[in-house]
């Protein structure tokens, strides 16, 4: 995502007129999730700001050290036994949170992907998962571990990530959760899959595809120069140019002699006498990935 995020914190970055971050948040408070751990690094405080907008028990927690996964939600985690529900900040799921959470097993959100290579990714038997292999060059099944998980007891994640540090068990140079997992597995844990749709956000052209797909669900502006579906933030002045479709512009944007289709510009941008298609867009256009 970069250059754009060298100065925008990932999770910030918009689909559909909203900060990523926002998709994320607001179905866990909808199901009733209020006490919530960010783990952040990079650009952290911007992601506090952001949450201000939300009312909830909220932790931040920085992760000092690049270690992996399977350390970085290790930070957010307490001694006691109550549930848990981890969530990665570059995946939205259209899935009901509240059936999720209400299982009497481990669970873990997969869904059937054409490249797993990319993933880690699950094996099945009879209803459970029998396996993890993190980013296989062979991959057993297609079946992809989507980023949410679901735990009956902190504590069981808590100390199989433990285990995985005392240990120094690293998958490419890393402290992985599927790792933790096989570990659990190891010791007799069950874990159910749990089949929902998802979207991956953590590249261009997959945060491109996100943006299409959620702006099909919004009210879209609608104008002359205009195919639908598009959004348009506030303060946004259009000058002889053509949008759509496909197109999300944040606010305080000034687009003049301009055709984009497919692509999001991020608010404050003013463009030009150019023409974009599937680029996330910032600043005067010189920043475009």
């Amino acid at each position: 995502m970069r250059p754009h995020t060298d100065h925008i914190q990932k999770t910030l970055l918009p689909i559909a007129g909203k900060p990523t971050l926002g998709h994320i948040v607001e179905p866990l408070l909808n199901a009733g999730i209020s006490r919530i751990n960010f783990i952040i690094g990079h650009l952290g405080e911007q992601v506090v700001e952001y949450m201000k907008s939300y009312e909830g028990d909220f932790q931040f927690i920085e992760q000092k050290e690049i270690l992996g996964l399977g350390h970085a939600v290790l930070q957010g985690m307490d001694d006691t036994n109550e549930r848990l529900l981890i969530q990665l900040g570059d995946n939205l799921f259209d899935t009901d949170l509240s059936q999720f959470i209400a299982g009497n097993h481990h669970r873990i959100a997969v869904g059937q992907v054409e490249d797993p290579r990319r993933f880690g990714v699950v094996e099945l038997k009879n209803d459970l998962i029998t396996q993890f292999h993190e980013k296989p060059e062979n991959p057993p099944s297609n079946y992809a571990i989507t980023g949410l998980y679901f735990f009956k007891n902190q504590n069981v994640i808590k100390t199989a990530i433990e285990t995985l540090i005392q240990r120094n068990i690293r998958t490419k140079n890393e402290y992985q959760i599927t790792d933790a997992f096989k570990i659990m597995l190891e010791e007799g844990e069950q874990f159910e899959p749990w089949e929902c749709d998802w979207l991956d956000t953590g590249v261009p052209d997959t945060m491109l595809f996100a943006n299409k797909h959620l702006l099909a669900k919004i009210d879209s502006a609608h104008g002359l120069d205009i195919k639908p579906p598009v959004y348009i933030g506030g303060n946004v002045e259009l000058i002889n140019s053509k949008l759509g479709p496909n197109v999300s512009i944040m606010d305080n944007c000034v687009i003049k002699n301009c055709e984009i289709e497919d692509s999001i510009v991020l608010e404050n941008t003013h463009l030009s006498n150019q023409s974009l298609s599937h680029r996330i867009a910032g600043k005067d256009g010189s920043e475009i990935c």
